[in-house]
């Protein structure tokens, strides 16, 4: 994992350009995606390295869309990492194009 750190305080552009990178290197470490009312739940089992991407997307994600609502949990005992992001109606939708989610799930 290589990613390029970024200035702080994180200006929004500099969230902007460092979404890209940390949002693929996110995507890939996702071992499962679940639908809740209001966004989804992204699994990332006990991979460590999820914990500080997932807070690297948090910290950009506060900036770039600042409408979403973002809970990381990390399981006791080594357990699975999990990040769950929520938001506003149309959340779904956006969160499914943005994230490209179409992988997890099958077209309806």
């Amino acid at each position: 994992m290589d990613v390029t750190p970024f200035e702080r305080p994180l200006s929004e552009e500099a969230a902007r350009e460092a979404r890209e990178q940390i949002l693929s290197l996110v995507l890939d470490l996702i071992k499962q995606v679940s639908e809740t009312e209001e966004g989804y739940l992204f699994d990332f089992g006990r991979n460590d390295e999820a914990t500080w991407l997932a807070c690297q997307l948090i910290e950009v994600e506060r900036k770039v869309n600042p409408f979403l609502r973002m809970h990381l949990v990390s399981e006791s005992h080594n357990g699975p990492v999990k990040l769950e992001i929520v938001g506003p109606s149309g959340t779904k939708s956006f969160l499914h194009s943005e994230f490209g989610l179409s992988r997890w799930f099958s077209p309806s």
